[in-house]
């Protein structure tokens, strides 16, 4: 339905005035023709003309004004201009306001004060205040609670150490464990940003919520801050960017944004500005192993919902029959700059295949003593289908949701509960040995570092891992339901993901007097753009000097400022994205932990969000069921995902994004750090939205046109002026010429001007004469008749009788003489030929 705007109430208003403006006079000249008697004076005649001939009547009634038989051409094209003109007037009238609309538009820039705006949701319920605990780190074996605690970076923690024979090594701490973070670490990863910035750092995030520990070895017992995770709301489904209490959650692409919200009240339409945040984003790619699962669905005998499942297959679509003879090395030189996961995961999927292939007696491999060679022989061709090699009892549990795990080959175990379809004992099975140690060498070989590696920029937080896609439906039929008789068939990728921190220009609508944040919209985020190598972000790396392993601490990260380029301490790399250093170890596969061990939740949120992203197969303790399992929703969402390895990689990434907004907030906006502020720390400016009026040009062709039009007659009377054709007496004498009352009067009665007399005077001496048109001719009334003389038409003469000379009839109506008029005032002057 149209929706009915300014413009549009102005038209119909217009078309109604129009509308009145035909109506009213031609109703009132209906009128006065009523009224108007047959014996009326000639001045009446005269006023009443002028009503008559100019309504719509003479077009209506198509009387003598409107033919056109005689009348010179010039003058008739001149006068059929009128109308028309006047029609197009009255249509640009009626059509010319239809283009006036009202719009909500962006004005200029001003300066205005920002205010903390609150979270109603579950995120701001669920988001205890700040705590005034600082940050704290524990260092040491992999696992703090079960290894041994050493001194982290410049702690000035003393430690007795003791290097044992047997090559073990022990620290005592005579005055306690100091967690603090020491203030040469602060400022360092605090230089790259200030007051005067929306980028938020490293330290200026926080774990969303927390708990308060204490040991007698740390702090000298007293209490610290550690991270509590809890889940809040899955936003995972919703595929937008929003705000939540401390964060932009972006569930499109995946990431999320630190911001302590604020908004500019006061703007009755709303307003918009930028922002430059720091994001924390992962980035996953995944490769099509060409491997797929298949089965068909069979009727269960007690008749329930979901069938049971037979001939449960491997199936050769690429990945026996094609797979690359070259052992795959991805390029692992800098990280930084080209984490190549696309040559991970392939790399991963290669070692998947062939692993498979040997089990299955595929292909053979290398072996010098026994004198083999891989790939000389291959016993597949495409969609070659190979049997699961354990006993099921039927039952579809297990497979008919989203897998993902860092173990690979999981197909060839008893992963999967309940198929009856034994293997093909007359097939020869794992000749060379395949065990699951051979599988499991491919996570480290796909991640490029281990718990025995140096922990330092270059050795950046990657997860691996394999991916059982959601069933895909083979056969007709709704993809949403498992029927009898249906088939199905799941793709196995591989995946690897890393996490990098970026800043990206993020939109901000705020339209609402409500201070709610639920009425601060995000329409658009962008990548920041930077002019040269030397604008882009400077980022640095704790530097270690190879004194630490990754499985002893995460690395502490952030924007530093040039002063810190060449510091020995500290790795830089200047460019717009840094990949965040880390690995994820033994307690970390347990995803994130409902209780940390410190409060370093920069560097700890990561790993343990990307852990679980990569630990899903069925509800996990705490956390919510990502797998599809228990939620409709998301399995059909994931079902669509994994049709693609490019879409596939998605998920991981989505997933990590949802645990992260439920682990960690941002604490700075535009207030400052806290938001503590009582006024603006960033000179931000904002454009508020205001109604202005505005015109769609098409809707003014008709008012174009008329004026175009105006333009050309106005200029073609100039010239007729200047070329001595008109003025205004002239005008003046027209218009008496062709006044009935006049030329009555005039060739009746006689006077010394007749058609030159002043009007004024005109209407004086013959405004009152009575003209009778009551007749076939005019008959001038209450005249006196004059028995001896006659009077002269045209020059000849006359007897006042009834008897008319031809020529006479034709050129004057019969006059009646009356008694009360002389001959004088009887005449039939101006009648000649």
């Amino acid at each position: 339905m149209t929706q009915l705007t300014v413009g549009y109430a102005a038209g119909i208003i217009a078309a109604g005035i129009f509308v009145a403006r035909l109506w009213s006079p031609n109703t009132l000249t209906f009128i006065i023709s009523g009224l108007l008697q047959d014996r009326s004076s000639a001045a009446t005649w005269t006023v009443a003309s002028r009503a008559l001939q100019c309504s719509h009547w003479p077009d209506v009634l198509q009387t003598d004004s409107v033919l056109s038989h005689g009348v010179r051409k010039d003058i008739l094209l001149l006068t059929k201009l009128i109308p028309l003109m006047g029609g197009l007037i009255a249509i640009a009238g009626v059509v010319t306001p239809l283009g006036l609309h009202e719009a909500l538009l962006p004005s200029g820039s001003i300066q205005t004060p920002f205010q903390y705006i609150a979270d109603t949701s579950s995120f701001g319920y669920g988001t205890p205040p700040r705590s005034n605990y600082s940050f704290n780190r524990m260092c040491g074996d992999g696992n703090p609670f079960q290894g041994y605690i050493k001194p982290c970076p410049f702690s000035d923690t003393v430690s007795i150490v003791t290097t044992y024979p047997n090559g073990t090594i022990s620290y005592d701490y005579p005055y306690g464990v100091d967690l603090s973070i020491p203030k040469t670490v602060l400022d360092t990863y605090s230089s790259g940003t200030d007051s005067e910035t929306t980028v938020s750092n490293f330290f200026d995030i926080q774990w969303r919520r927390y708990t308060t520990t204490n040991d007698d070895l740390y702090n000298n017992g007293s209490s610290y801050l550690v991270g509590a995770f809890r889940n809040m709301e899955s936003l995972l489904l919703r595929n937008t960017v929003e705000p939540v209490e401390g964060l932009v959650v972006d569930t499109v692409n995946g990431g999320i944004g630190f911001r302590n919200h604020t908004i500019p009240p006061g703007f009755q339409h709303g307003v918009t500005w930028k922002e430059d945040l720091l994001f924390i984003e992962p980035e996953t790619v995944c490769v099509d192993t060409n491997l797929t699962l298949d089965y068909m669905i069979i009727p269960t005998k007690n008749n329930s919902d979901s069938g049971g499942i037979t001939n449960v297959v491997l199936t050769d679509r690429g990945g026996f029959v094609n797979l690359n003879h070259t052992y795959p090395e991805p390029d692992l030189s800098n990280p930084q700059k080209n984490p190549d996961l696309f040559g991970r995961a392939y790399k991963a999927a290669w070692l998947n295949n062939a692993y498979t292939a040997l089990w299955y007696n595929v292909t053979d491999e290398n072996n010098a003593a026994a004198g083999t060679r891989a790939f000389s022989y291959l016993n597949s061709e495409l969609n070659k289908t190979f049997p699961i090699p354990t006993n099921f009892d039927g039952s579809i549990t297990g497979l008919d949701f989203l897998g993902i795990g860092v173990d690979y080959g999981t197909y060839l175990s008893a992963s999967y509960s309940g198929l009856t379809n034994a293997s093909d004992p007359g097939a020869t099975l794992n000749p060379f040995g395949i065990t699951p140690n051979n599988f499991s060498d491919i996570y480290m070989l796909c991640t490029g570092a281990g718990n025995g590696d140096f922990a330092n920029i270059t050795n950046i937080l990657v997860n691996c891992g394999m991916m059982r896609g959601v069933p895909q439906r083979q056969s007709p039929g709704s993809r949403l339901i498992f029927d009898s008789g249906s088939s199905w068939s799941q793709p196995i990728y591989t995946c690897a993901s890393a996490i990098k921190a970026t800043i990206k220009t993020v939109s901000f609508n705020y339209n609402g007097t409500d201070s709610l944040l639920s009425s601060l919209t995000i329409p658009e985020i962008q990548d920041k753009t930077y002019a040269n190598e030397s604008s882009m972000p400077l980022w640095g790396v704790e530097n270690t000097g190879n004194a630490y392993y990754t499985q002893d601490m995460n690395l502490i990260w952030g924007l530093v400022s040039p002063a810190y380029e060449n510091n020995q301490n500290v790795s830089t790399v200047r460019q717009p994205s840094l990949y965040l250093p880390g690995w994820i170890g033994t307690l970390d596969t347990l995803g994130m932990l409902a209780t940390s061990y410190e409060n370093l939740p920069g560097s700890d949120f990561s790993v343990g969000a990307l852990a679980t992203a990569y630990d899903i197969g069925g509800p996990n303790a705490g956390q919510f069921d990502y797998s599809g399992q228990t939620n409709m929703a998301m399995w059909s969402r994931w079902q669509t995902l994994t049709n693609s390895p490019r879409t596939a990689a998605l998920i991981p990434n989505l997933i990590y994004t949802d645990i992260a907004a439920a682990a960690v907030v941002g604490t700075k906006g535009v207030l400052g750090p806290g938001n503590a502020a009582h006024e603006n720390q960033v000179a931000l400016p904002v454009t508020p939205t205001v109604s202005k009026i505005q015109y769609h040009y098409p809707f003014a062709i008709p008012a174009l046109a008329a004026a175009l039009i105006l333009v050309v007659i106005t200029l073609l009377a100039f010239v007729t002026v200047c070329l001595g054709g008109l003025g205004i007496g002239r005008m003046r004498l027209h218009l008496q010429q062709i006044s009935p009352g006049r030329v009555y009067t005039t060739f009746m009665y006689r006077g010394p001007d007749g058609l030159t007399m002043n009007s004024k005077d005109w209407s004086k001496q013959f405004g009152k004469k009575m003209v009778d048109l009551s007749g076939e001719f005019p008959v001038a009334t209450n005249v006196m008749p004059q028995s001896d003389k006659g009077f002269r038409v045209s020059g000849y003469e006359t007897s006042c009788s009834n008897d008319r000379s031809a020529e006479g009839e034709g050129l004057v109506a019969g006059v009646i003489h009356s008694n009360e008029r002389s001959e004088g005032d009887i005449g039939g002057y101006g009648f000649a030929h």
